[in-house]
C-alpha cells in the first residue's frame, strides 16, 4: 500500500473515531457516572463491624457503625411484591420471593441486628389472631419492620393497630383498604418513629388506576443497646 493510501485510510479512521465519540459522548459520560456511583455505593455501605455491603439493599445509604441501614418498599399494585431489607440483607421480597399479600413483618434484635423472625400475614384469608400472637412475641429492644402489599386492612383490628401505635406508628390508625404503608419502629419506644410512609388509595390520584404508588423508606435505624432499652 502506498504512503498516500495509508494516510488516507488513517485519516478516514480518525474522522470516524472523532465522529463516534462526539455522537456518543453523553452516553459515555453517563456510563462513567454510573460506574462511579457503584463504586461510591460500595464504599458507603461497606461499614466496619456490623455491616456488609449488599447492592440490592442499601441504595447509596451511608450509616454510622452504631446504626442499621434498612430499605422498605410496599408492593406495587398487585404486580410487584413488597420488599424488606435490613442490615444490608434482603429479608423479604426481591430475590427471596417470600413476601405475600397483606402485611410483611420482620422482627430483629435491636442490639446485634440479628433477624429473629419474618413472616407474611394475609389478613383476608387468615385469622388476625395469628398476627396478634406474632406481635406479642416481641421483647424490649426488638426492631419491627413492616411493608404492605395489595391490602393490609382486612381484619386489622383496633388491638393490632394499637400495638403498631405503641411501636411508634402515627399512621396505622389511618390505614384504609389498598393503601401503601411502610414502617420501622421498636418495641417499647414511646415516641413517634420517623421511619414511616402512608400513601392512601385515592381513585382520583392513584398512580395505577385502582392502586396507589409504592411507599418507600430508606434510613439508618439506631442500635438499641442495653443502656437505652425500654423497661
Amino acid at each position: 500500500m502506498r504512503l498516500k493510501d495509508c494516510v488516507y485510510v488513517l485519516t478516514t479512521v480518525l474522522i470516524i473515531l472523532i465522529w463516534y465519540f462526539s455522537v456518543n459522548w453523553s452516553k459515555l459520560q453517563e456510563l462513567a457516572k454510573q460506574s462511579y456511583e457503584v463504586r461510591d455505593f460500595v464504599t458507603d455501605c461497606d461499614n466496619p463491624g456490623l455491616f456488609k455491603s449488599h447492592f440490592g439493599c442499601c441504595p447509596h445509604k451511608h450509616c454510622p457503625v452504631d446504626h442499621f441501614p434498612f430499605h422498605l418498599h410496599s408492593g406495587v399494585a398487585n404486580v410487584v411484591a413488597a420488599k424488606i431489607c435490613f442490615n444490608n440483607q434482603i429479608i423479604m421480597g426481591g430475590i427471596r420471593n417470600n413476601a405475600g399479600p397483606g402485611l410483611n413483618i420482620v422482627l430483629a434484635n435491636g442490639e446485634t441486628g440479628e433477624v429473629l423472625r419474618s413472616k407474611s400475614f394475609n389478613l383476608e384469608s387468615k385469622d388476625p389472631e395469628e398476627l396478634l400472637a406474632y406481635l406479642k412475641t416481641q421483647k424490649p429492644g426488638n426492631i419491627v419492620l413492616v411493608a404492605s402489599y395489595i391490602d393490609p386492612t382486612p381484619k386489622l383490628t383496633d388491638e393490632i393497630r394499637d400495638i403498631f401505635s405503641a411501636l411508634g406508628s402515627t399512621m396505622v390508625k389511618s390505614l384504609k383498604p389498598r393503601d401503601s404503608w411502610v414502617f420501622a419502629g421498636a418495641y417499647g419506644i414511646k415516641r413517634a418513629s420517623p421511619f414511616e410512609k402512608l400513601i392512601q388509595n385515592d381513585m382520583r390520584n392513584n398512580a395505577y388506576e385502582d392502586w396507589p404508588e409504592m411507599g418507600e423508606v430508606t434510613g439508618c435505624f439506631p442500635r438499641i443497646s442495653e443502656m437505652n432499652k425500654p423497661h
